[in-house]
């Protein structure tokens, strides 16, 4: 039996050709020299992404490859559970490897009902000001080819902090998960309507690190710190690459006059932030935070 890696039905060895994708069952082994062309493809949010973690996007890229492996292209993602908006890629290709930044317009979270909205107006909820739609973090995308036709791999988006207007920035934490893609033939493409079933995933095939990323080993709590001395290290966990999350509620500080915010508010008042760790990261983290807290 053979099985469609779009929709996953299942047909007789003689069938070379899914009748509701029109998706070639046999896949050639070869290498594939190039990127170029549209993809369907789908990304899972993973184990720690709490409401998110059920959520399983198709998506559509379209790419265009240069001689020296360097590509770019446009993304869209389908169906109701994706983010609207059409995105840019931009990276590069040597097979069996492929890695590129996806970038999409607009920023959009996952609420705790499993509903999307805009950055701009999860913060207008909070009683914050923000005058317009603010860009989406970068996503950093990792795959290896299965075959010379489908690719599985991880997906990133790092965490950042973003100045409001009206007082002490937000952060916005890391999430990751993962994403598997097929090529689709020139010649049946405009009649693919759905990203490919399977594999989503084949965990086994992916490094224990990768694993790591996104099961998540659990974070490490390396202490709660004033607003000021927080920002500083993660200033220097970012240059050093420290996988690092916070838990940060600036609510108490809010009404506060901007010198007191500096130097982090009424003693017993401002809401400190706790730093999280990854635990492979730990010892250059404690050694960050005991450099700089001399200085």
């Amino acid at each position: 039996m053979k099985k469609c890696p779009f929709c996953g039905q299942e047909f007789p060895d003689d069938v070379i050709m899914c009748p509701t994708d029109r998706v070639a069952l046999d896949r050639p082994t070869e290498e594939r020299k190039k990127v170029t062309g549209s993809w369907q493809g789908v990304y899972g949010y993973g184990a720690t992404a709490g409401a998110a973690g059920m959520r399983c996007v198709p998506f559509t890229l379209g790419l265009k490859q240069d001689w020296t492996g360097h590509f770019t292209g446009s993304v869209t993602d389908d169906g109701p559970d994706g983010i609207p908006g059409t995105g840019s890629i931009d990276g590069y290709f040597e097979f069996p490897t492929i890695e590129f930044t996806k970038q999409m317009p607009v920023a959009y979270i996952v609420g705790q009902d499993g509903m999307l909205r805009t950055l701009r107006e999860h913060i207008l909820a909070k009683g914050r000001a923000c005058e317009r739609e603010l860009a989406a973090s970068p996503i950093h995308y990792r795959g290896t080819f299965l075959d010379a036709n489908r690719v599985q791999g991880t997906w990133t988006s790092r965490p950042r902090r973003i100045p409001l207007p009206d007082g002490p920035s937000i952060s916005i934490a890391r999430s990751s998960g993962y994403w598997c893609a097929q090529i689709v033939p020139a010649e049946t493409q405009a009649n693919v309507v759905r990203g490919p079933s399977q594999p989503l995933f084949d965990k086994s095939l992916l490094s224990q690190r990768e694993l790591d990323d996104v099961e998540g080993l659990a974070m490490r709590s390396i202490g709660k710190f004033s607003v000021p001395d927080a920002e500083k290290f993660i200033e220097s966990f970012e240059r050093e690459g420290i996988r690092f999350d916070i838990d940060r509620d600036d609510t108490p500080i809010q009404t506060m006059p901007p010198i007191l915010r500096a130097f982090g508010g009424y003693s017993g008042m401002a809401k400190l932030i706790e730093l999280f760790i990854h635990p492979e990261d730990l010892p250059r983290a404690e050694a960050i935070i005991n450099r700089d807290a001399k200085t």
